[in-house]
């Protein structure tokens, strides 16, 4: 049964970006690429950038093809600024607890 629970949306930005990461993620024995060395200097988690992936594009099929096929076209650029990432991060770990029929959230952040 298709998952009917709605994505995350990305702007085209954003998508652009995590596609150029997971071709990056999966051709890491060629060297860094551009999205990861972004990804580096920005000082984001792998996991995050993952927990985006996760909320936004789902299908596993979808995400081996960003990863095995050519890269993405077009440069790569850090699609948000400030607090924009976290508040981004925020709005996935909500989607994914939707989809879940409950309230998600990050590793480590439980109540006690």
């Amino acid at each position: 049964m298709p998952n009917k629970h709605p994505l995350m949306r990305l702007s085209p930005e954003e998508e652009q970006f995590l596609r150029h990461w997971m071709y990056d993620e999966v051709h890491y024995q060629d060297g860094p690429g551009a999205a990861k060395r972004l990804q580096l200097q920005h000082r984001v988690v792998p996991a995050d950038l993952a927990t985006l992936i996760s909320a936004a594009i789902p299908d596993p099929a979808d995400q081996e093809a960003a990863g095995v096929g050519i890269p993405p076209p077009g440069p790569v650029q850090w699609p948000w600024d400030g607090a924009t990432f976290q508040a981004r991060l925020q709005e996935a770990w909500a989607a994914l607890g939707a989809r879940a029929g409950r309230p998600a959230e990050p590793l480590g952040e439980k109540g006690s």
